[in-house]
Protein backbone atom coordinates (compact mmCIF):
# COMPACT_ATOMS: atom_id res chain seq x y z
CA UNK A 1 0.00 0.00 0.00
CA UNK A 2 0.95 3.51 -0.71
CA UNK A 3 1.23 5.70 2.92
CA UNK A 4 0.53 8.65 0.81
CA UNK A 5 -3.28 7.25 0.15
CA UNK A 6 -3.46 6.91 3.53
CA UNK A 7 -5.07 10.31 4.50
CA UNK A 8 -7.08 10.37 1.25
CA UNK A 9 -8.82 7.32 2.65
CA UNK A 10 -9.06 8.47 5.54
CA UNK A 11 -11.55 11.58 4.55
CA UNK A 12 -13.36 9.25 2.10
CA UNK A 13 -14.13 7.33 4.79
CA UNK A 14 -15.12 9.96 7.21
CA UNK A 15 -17.62 11.58 4.98
CA UNK A 16 -18.90 8.00 3.81
CA UNK A 17 -19.75 7.30 7.63
CA UNK A 18 -21.48 10.41 8.63
CA UNK A 19 -23.92 10.39 5.58
CA UNK A 20 -24.28 6.82 6.84
CA UNK A 21 -24.85 8.17 10.44
CA UNK A 22 -27.38 10.63 9.08
CA UNK A 23 -29.54 7.40 7.38
CA UNK A 24 -29.38 5.37 10.54
CA UNK A 25 -30.34 8.52 12.51
CA UNK A 26 -33.51 9.44 10.46
CA UNK A 27 -32.04 13.20 9.45
CA UNK A 28 -32.09 11.95 5.62
CA UNK A 29 -34.99 10.50 4.80
CA UNK A 30 -35.43 7.21 1.96
CA UNK A 31 -37.95 6.29 -0.37
CA UNK A 32 -39.61 3.58 0.44
CA UNK A 33 -41.34 1.73 -2.34
CA UNK A 34 -44.77 0.14 -2.78
CA UNK A 35 -43.38 -3.63 -2.99
CA UNK A 36 -40.21 -5.35 -1.22
CA UNK A 37 -36.86 -4.12 -2.35
CA UNK A 38 -34.20 -6.81 -2.49
CA UNK A 39 -30.66 -4.96 -2.47
CA UNK A 40 -27.53 -6.93 -3.84
CA UNK A 41 -24.60 -4.75 -3.40
CA UNK A 42 -21.12 -4.70 -2.83
CA UNK A 43 -18.73 -3.81 -0.21
CA UNK A 44 -15.94 -2.43 -2.91
CA UNK A 45 -16.03 -1.30 -6.12
CA UNK A 46 -16.51 -3.98 -7.80
CA UNK A 47 -15.39 -7.17 -9.62
CA UNK A 48 -16.86 -9.43 -6.95
CA UNK A 49 -19.40 -11.51 -9.53
CA UNK A 50 -22.54 -9.63 -8.56
CA UNK A 51 -24.24 -10.16 -11.57
CA UNK A 52 -24.50 -14.10 -11.64
CA UNK A 53 -25.64 -13.81 -8.14
CA UNK A 54 -28.24 -11.31 -9.47
CA UNK A 55 -29.59 -13.86 -12.16
CA UNK A 56 -29.75 -16.44 -9.92
CA UNK A 57 -31.84 -14.59 -7.81
CA UNK A 58 -34.08 -13.53 -10.57
CA UNK A 59 -34.40 -16.77 -11.29
CA UNK A 60 -35.34 -17.71 -8.13
CA UNK A 61 -38.32 -15.26 -7.86
CA UNK A 62 -39.48 -15.86 -11.32
CA UNK A 63 -39.55 -19.93 -10.58
CA UNK A 64 -41.71 -18.68 -7.51
CA UNK A 65 -44.44 -16.91 -9.51
CA UNK A 66 -43.31 -13.90 -8.65
CA UNK A 67 -43.42 -10.33 -10.83
CA UNK A 68 -40.27 -8.82 -10.73
CA UNK A 69 -38.43 -5.33 -11.45
CA UNK A 70 -35.34 -4.85 -11.93
CA UNK A 71 -33.73 -1.40 -11.02
CA UNK A 72 -29.76 -0.27 -12.13
CA UNK A 73 -27.71 2.84 -12.70
CA UNK A 74 -27.06 3.20 -16.02
CA UNK A 75 -23.48 3.27 -15.57
CA UNK A 76 -21.50 4.63 -18.67
CA UNK A 77 -23.87 4.38 -20.54
CA UNK A 78 -25.72 6.88 -22.55
CA UNK A 79 -29.53 6.92 -20.72
CA UNK A 80 -29.98 9.61 -17.86
CA UNK A 81 -33.61 10.00 -17.14
CA UNK A 82 -35.34 6.42 -16.25
CA UNK A 83 -36.21 4.10 -18.66
CA UNK A 84 -37.47 0.33 -19.58
CA UNK A 85 -34.59 -1.81 -21.35
CA UNK A 86 -35.85 -2.61 -24.45
CA UNK A 87 -32.71 -5.42 -25.42
CA UNK A 88 -33.97 -5.12 -29.36
CA UNK A 89 -32.44 -1.51 -29.61
CA UNK A 90 -29.97 -1.33 -31.97
CA UNK A 91 -27.16 -0.28 -29.45
CA UNK A 92 -28.60 -1.48 -26.35
CA UNK A 93 -25.43 -2.01 -24.01
CA UNK A 94 -24.26 1.31 -24.77
CA UNK A 95 -27.44 3.00 -23.96
CA UNK A 96 -28.55 1.10 -20.83
CA UNK A 97 -25.16 -0.31 -19.97
CA UNK A 98 -23.77 -3.98 -20.29
CA UNK A 99 -25.05 -5.89 -17.38
CA UNK A 100 -28.76 -4.42 -17.27
CA UNK A 101 -29.06 -5.58 -21.00
CA UNK A 102 -27.31 -8.95 -20.12
CA UNK A 103 -29.68 -9.59 -17.10
CA UNK A 104 -32.63 -8.81 -19.66
CA UNK A 105 -31.91 -10.78 -21.91
CA UNK A 106 -31.24 -13.54 -19.34
CA UNK A 107 -34.53 -12.98 -17.85
CA UNK A 108 -37.13 -12.29 -20.41
CA UNK A 109 -40.08 -12.39 -17.55
CA UNK A 110 -38.23 -9.89 -15.55
CA UNK A 111 -38.62 -5.79 -16.38
CA UNK A 112 -35.17 -3.88 -16.14
CA UNK A 113 -34.72 -0.49 -15.78
CA UNK A 114 -31.98 2.07 -15.50
CA UNK A 115 -31.35 5.68 -15.22
CA UNK A 116 -29.30 7.58 -12.73
CA UNK A 117 -30.34 7.70 -9.37
CA UNK A 118 -31.93 4.24 -8.33
CA UNK A 119 -34.57 5.78 -5.79
CA UNK A 120 -35.64 7.49 -8.70
CA UNK A 121 -35.89 4.62 -11.40
CA UNK A 122 -37.64 2.46 -8.90
CA UNK A 123 -40.42 5.33 -8.06
CA UNK A 124 -40.30 5.37 -12.14
CA UNK A 125 -40.84 1.63 -12.08
CA UNK A 126 -43.65 1.31 -9.75
CA UNK A 127 -45.40 4.26 -11.02
CA UNK A 128 -45.37 3.28 -14.69
CA UNK A 129 -44.71 -0.52 -14.61
CA UNK A 130 -46.22 -1.71 -12.25
CA UNK A 131 -47.70 -3.39 -10.15
CA UNK A 132 -44.72 -5.98 -9.13
CA UNK A 133 -44.13 -8.39 -6.33
CA UNK A 134 -40.45 -7.28 -6.09
CA UNK A 135 -37.55 -4.78 -6.90
CA UNK A 136 -34.49 -6.14 -7.05
CA UNK A 137 -31.76 -3.55 -6.46
CA UNK A 138 -28.59 -4.24 -9.09
CA UNK A 139 -25.62 -2.77 -6.97
CA UNK A 140 -27.77 -1.26 -4.01
CA UNK A 141 -26.02 -1.35 -0.97
CA UNK A 142 -24.73 2.50 -1.13
CA UNK A 143 -27.87 3.92 -2.52
CA UNK A 144 -29.14 4.65 0.71
CA UNK A 145 -32.01 6.91 -0.49
CA UNK A 146 -33.66 4.05 -1.56
CA UNK A 147 -35.42 1.38 1.56
CA UNK A 148 -34.26 -2.11 1.05
CA UNK A 149 -36.41 -4.74 3.47
CA UNK A 150 -33.50 -7.09 3.01
CA UNK A 151 -29.36 -6.02 2.42
CA UNK A 152 -27.31 -9.13 0.09
CA UNK A 153 -24.28 -8.46 0.12
CA UNK A 154 -21.35 -10.06 -1.88
CA UNK A 155 -17.78 -10.75 -0.83
CA UNK A 156 -15.58 -11.80 -2.99
CA UNK A 157 -12.95 -14.79 -1.71
CA UNK A 158 -10.43 -13.96 -3.78
CA UNK A 159 -9.87 -10.36 -2.82
CA UNK A 160 -7.26 -10.27 -0.17
CA UNK A 161 -8.20 -8.73 3.61
CA UNK A 162 -5.57 -5.62 2.70
CA UNK A 163 -8.00 -4.62 -0.30
CA UNK A 164 -10.83 -4.48 2.13
CA UNK A 165 -9.29 -0.63 2.78
CA UNK A 166 -11.22 2.51 1.43
CA UNK A 167 -10.45 3.71 -1.39
CA UNK A 168 -7.97 4.99 -2.65
CA UNK A 169 -5.74 2.97 -0.33
CA UNK A 170 -8.12 0.02 -1.09
CA UNK A 171 -10.47 -1.32 -3.04
CA UNK A 172 -13.77 -0.48 -0.35
CA UNK A 173 -16.44 2.16 -1.01
CA UNK A 174 -16.99 2.19 2.86
CA UNK A 175 -15.51 1.16 6.06
CA UNK A 176 -15.65 -2.96 7.25
CA UNK A 177 -18.33 -1.82 9.64
CA UNK A 178 -20.42 -1.81 6.57
CA UNK A 179 -21.57 -5.04 6.64
CA UNK A 180 -23.11 -4.71 10.09
CA UNK A 181 -26.14 -3.33 7.79
CA UNK A 182 -26.59 -6.48 6.10
CA UNK A 183 -28.86 -9.00 6.21
CA UNK A 184 -26.88 -11.49 4.01
CA UNK A 185 -23.41 -12.02 3.04
CA UNK A 186 -22.55 -14.11 0.41
CA UNK A 187 -18.68 -15.40 -0.67
CA UNK A 188 -18.41 -16.05 -4.69
CA UNK A 189 -15.06 -17.26 -6.50
CA UNK A 190 -15.03 -19.88 -2.99
CA UNK A 191 -13.39 -22.40 -5.52
CA UNK A 192 -10.97 -19.94 -7.25
CA UNK A 193 -9.85 -18.36 -3.39
CA UNK A 194 -6.73 -19.08 -1.37
CA UNK A 195 -8.42 -21.03 1.71
CA UNK A 196 -6.01 -18.85 4.12
CA UNK A 197 -7.00 -15.58 2.93
CA UNK A 198 -10.47 -16.44 2.76
CA UNK A 199 -9.96 -17.80 6.69
CA UNK A 200 -8.42 -14.49 7.48
CA UNK A 201 -10.92 -12.32 5.78
CA UNK A 202 -13.94 -14.51 7.66
CA UNK A 203 -12.45 -13.74 10.79
CA UNK A 204 -13.47 -10.07 10.70
CA UNK A 205 -17.70 -10.72 9.79
CA UNK A 206 -19.62 -8.96 12.23
CA UNK A 207 -21.37 -11.89 14.65
CA UNK A 208 -24.86 -12.95 13.88
CA UNK A 209 -24.34 -12.87 10.14
CA UNK A 210 -25.78 -15.98 7.80
CA UNK A 211 -23.02 -16.56 5.50
CA UNK A 212 -23.26 -18.72 2.10
CA UNK A 213 -20.80 -19.81 -0.31
CA UNK A 214 -20.35 -19.96 -3.97
CA UNK A 215 -18.25 -20.83 -6.88
CA UNK A 216 -18.31 -20.08 -10.70
CA UNK A 217 -17.80 -22.70 -13.29
CA UNK A 218 -17.44 -21.40 -17.21
CA UNK A 219 -19.40 -24.64 -18.96
CA UNK A 220 -19.21 -23.57 -22.26
CA UNK A 221 -18.90 -20.97 -24.76
CA UNK A 222 -21.22 -20.10 -27.46
CA UNK A 223 -20.38 -17.69 -30.71
CA UNK A 224 -24.40 -16.47 -30.74
CA UNK A 225 -24.96 -19.64 -33.07
CA UNK A 226 -23.13 -22.57 -31.96
CA UNK A 227 -22.11 -23.51 -28.43
CA UNK A 228 -19.53 -25.82 -27.06
CA UNK A 229 -18.00 -27.30 -24.21
CA UNK A 230 -15.30 -25.90 -22.35
CA UNK A 231 -13.35 -28.96 -22.85
CA UNK A 232 -13.23 -28.33 -26.20
CA UNK A 233 -10.64 -25.52 -25.61
CA UNK A 234 -8.47 -27.75 -23.76
CA UNK A 235 -4.63 -27.24 -25.45
CA UNK A 236 -5.89 -24.71 -27.34
CA UNK A 237 -4.44 -21.21 -27.72
CA UNK A 238 -6.54 -18.27 -26.15
CA UNK A 239 -7.38 -14.89 -27.00
CA UNK A 240 -8.58 -12.83 -24.25
CA UNK A 241 -10.40 -9.64 -24.20
CA UNK A 242 -12.40 -8.07 -21.33
CA UNK A 243 -13.78 -4.89 -20.03
CA UNK A 244 -13.97 -6.32 -16.23
CA UNK A 245 -12.99 -5.28 -12.38
CA UNK A 246 -11.34 -8.84 -12.46
CA UNK A 247 -9.76 -9.28 -15.87
CA UNK A 248 -7.13 -11.48 -13.50
CA UNK A 249 -9.72 -13.89 -12.44
CA UNK A 250 -11.24 -14.35 -15.81
CA UNK A 251 -7.83 -15.42 -17.02
CA UNK A 252 -6.81 -17.98 -13.69
CA UNK A 253 -10.35 -19.24 -15.09
CA UNK A 254 -9.77 -19.58 -18.07
CA UNK A 255 -6.16 -20.98 -17.96
CA UNK A 256 -7.40 -23.83 -16.79
CA UNK A 257 -8.56 -25.00 -20.51
CA UNK A 258 -6.42 -23.49 -22.63
CA UNK A 259 -2.90 -21.00 -22.91
CA UNK A 260 -3.55 -17.51 -22.49
CA UNK A 261 -1.88 -15.57 -25.32
CA UNK A 262 0.10 -12.56 -23.60
CA UNK A 263 -1.22 -10.03 -26.20
CA UNK A 264 -4.58 -10.60 -24.34
CA UNK A 265 -6.29 -7.52 -24.44
CA UNK A 266 -7.91 -5.89 -21.08
CA UNK A 267 -9.77 -2.47 -20.97
CA UNK A 268 -11.37 -0.84 -18.08
CA UNK A 269 -14.17 -2.01 -16.26
CA UNK A 270 -17.50 -1.35 -18.33
CA UNK A 271 -15.45 -0.03 -21.19
CA UNK A 272 -17.19 0.74 -24.40
CA UNK A 273 -15.93 -0.38 -27.21
CA UNK A 274 -15.82 1.61 -30.21
CA UNK A 275 -15.36 0.37 -33.93
CA UNK A 276 -11.78 1.23 -33.68
CA UNK A 277 -11.60 -1.02 -30.70
CA UNK A 278 -13.04 -3.78 -32.56
CA UNK A 279 -10.82 -3.48 -35.36
CA UNK A 280 -7.92 -3.30 -33.32
CA UNK A 281 -9.05 -6.65 -31.13
CA UNK A 282 -10.05 -8.52 -34.81
CA UNK A 283 -6.69 -7.94 -35.77
CA UNK A 284 -4.46 -8.36 -32.79
CA UNK A 285 -5.91 -12.14 -32.77
CA UNK A 286 -5.40 -12.97 -36.22
CA UNK A 287 -1.66 -11.64 -35.73
CA UNK A 288 -1.46 -13.61 -32.65
CA UNK A 289 -2.00 -17.34 -34.02
CA UNK A 290 -4.77 -18.24 -31.40
CA UNK A 291 -7.58 -21.04 -31.94
CA UNK A 292 -10.33 -18.98 -30.18
CA UNK A 293 -11.31 -15.34 -28.95
CA UNK A 294 -12.91 -15.25 -25.85
CA UNK A 295 -14.47 -12.84 -24.08
CA UNK A 296 -17.04 -12.68 -21.06
CA UNK A 297 -21.04 -12.47 -21.48
CA UNK A 298 -21.01 -9.11 -20.15
CA UNK A 299 -18.23 -8.19 -22.74
CA UNK A 300 -20.64 -9.91 -25.58
CA UNK A 301 -23.39 -7.40 -25.51
CA UNK A 302 -21.08 -4.71 -26.41
CA UNK A 303 -18.44 -6.42 -28.56
CA UNK A 304 -20.00 -8.65 -30.62
CA UNK A 305 -21.85 -6.60 -33.17
CA UNK A 306 -18.59 -4.73 -33.59
CA UNK A 307 -16.49 -7.23 -34.83
CA UNK A 308 -16.36 -7.84 -38.56
CA UNK A 309 -16.22 -11.46 -38.01
CA UNK A 310 -18.91 -11.91 -35.42
CA UNK A 311 -19.15 -15.94 -35.25
CA UNK A 312 -15.32 -15.11 -34.50
CA UNK A 313 -16.24 -14.03 -30.53
CA UNK A 314 -16.58 -16.98 -28.50
CA UNK A 315 -18.43 -15.64 -24.89
CA UNK A 316 -18.59 -17.35 -21.43
CA UNK A 317 -21.14 -19.38 -19.74
CA UNK A 318 -20.50 -18.98 -16.00
CA UNK A 319 -23.15 -21.79 -13.61
CA UNK A 320 -23.37 -20.70 -9.89
CA UNK A 321 -22.69 -23.54 -7.97
CA UNK A 322 -23.38 -23.68 -4.09
CA UNK A 323 -21.78 -24.93 -1.76
CA UNK A 324 -22.97 -26.05 1.65
CA UNK A 325 -26.77 -26.07 2.13
CA UNK A 326 -27.96 -25.88 -1.74
CA UNK A 327 -31.02 -24.44 -2.10
CA UNK A 328 -30.88 -21.72 0.97
CA UNK A 329 -30.73 -18.90 -0.49
CA UNK A 330 -33.46 -19.30 -2.81
CA UNK A 331 -35.42 -20.57 0.88
CA UNK A 332 -34.14 -17.04 2.68
CA UNK A 333 -35.47 -15.11 -0.61
CA UNK A 334 -38.66 -17.13 -0.10
CA UNK A 335 -39.19 -16.10 3.07
CA UNK A 336 -39.49 -12.48 2.95
CA UNK A 337 -42.82 -12.90 1.31
CA UNK A 338 -44.57 -15.21 4.10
Amino acid sequence: MKPYLKPLSYLYERVVSIKNSMYDRGMIGAYKAPVKVISIGNLTVGGTGKTPITDFCLKALVRDGKKVAVVSRSYRADASASVRVDVTHPHAARYYGDEPVLLAQANPEVTVFVGDSKWRTAEYSTRNHGPFDVIVVDDGFQHRKLHRDFNIVILDATEPWSNYQVVPEGRGRESWDGLNRADLILFTKCNLADEQSLKQVQSHLPPGKEILYFGYDIVDIHNGEVTVPTETLRGKKLFLVSAIARPDVFEKMMRAYGEISKKSLHYRDHHQYSNEDAQKIAAEFEKSGCDYLVTTSKDAVKLRRLLPDPKKLWSTNLQVEEFGDKGRLHEIIGQLFS
